[in-house]
């Protein structure tokens, strides 16, 4: 991993920029099903296997000086969290804005929710089912990430959120355009770090 703060040299002089680490929650029950969730109040939770990888993931992240955990406000992301932070006693906070999606969808087939948007007019738009769209969903992960930085300028905190999520965080950190955002690997419990 690379160092924990990063700074940029202005003409006002040094600046101390905001070190963000986002993961993914570790696995659900409704991952190992294949089912999406895009209620908080649904009964999803970490197998047994889940708990493993976020015992995994504190192990890598716990010598990281966490000044803030950003959760979702969905159970799997905060128990997740409650892990990792085992290592850390930082303050946790929750954010809607980084929920899952909420597909129109729920409890059914995640293979068939990304087929009826594949095949659907324009994929990007589209809001099946009376869910949200993924411009809906970019929109308001850029709001998050524009507070996240007025708000922590100078900060570590570490995000965990929902694997759609994360991948438009990637996405919009790295100027990728909508094409690009599920190419990118995100399984449960990865991590990845980025300096705002």
């Amino acid at each position: 991993m690379s160092s924990i703060y990063q700074v940029k040299i202005t003409l006002f002089g040094i600046i101390k920029l905001m070190k963000v680490y986002v993961a993914r929650h570790a696995e659900t029950n409704y991952n190992v099903l294949g089912l999406c969730n895009g209620d908080p109040a649904v009964n999803v939770y970490l197998t047994s296997n889940g708990i493993k990888q976020a015992h995994l993931l504190a192990k890598s992240l716990k010598n990281i000086p966490f000044e803030l955990i950003i959760t979702s406000e969905f159970p799997r992301t905060k128990e997740t969290a409650a892990i990792v932070n085992e290592h850390h006693n930082a303050p946790m906070d929750e954010d809607s804005r980084i929920n899952d999606l909420v597909s129109g969808f729920e409890g059914k087939l995640v293979s068939d929710f990304n087929r009826a948007r594949r095949e659907s007019k324009n994929r990007w738009t589209v809001r099946l089912n009376n869910g949200e769209s993924f411009e809906d969903e970019k929109a308001r992960v850029q709001a998050f990430l524009n507070d996240l930085k007025s708000k922590h300028h100078q900060a570590c905190v570490l995000i965990i959120t929902h694997q759609a999520i994360a991948q438009i965080i990637y996405a919009l950190v790295n100027k990728l355009p909508n094409e690009k955002v599920n190419d990118i690997e995100m399984d449960n419990a990865q991590c990845f770090e980025f300096y705002a």
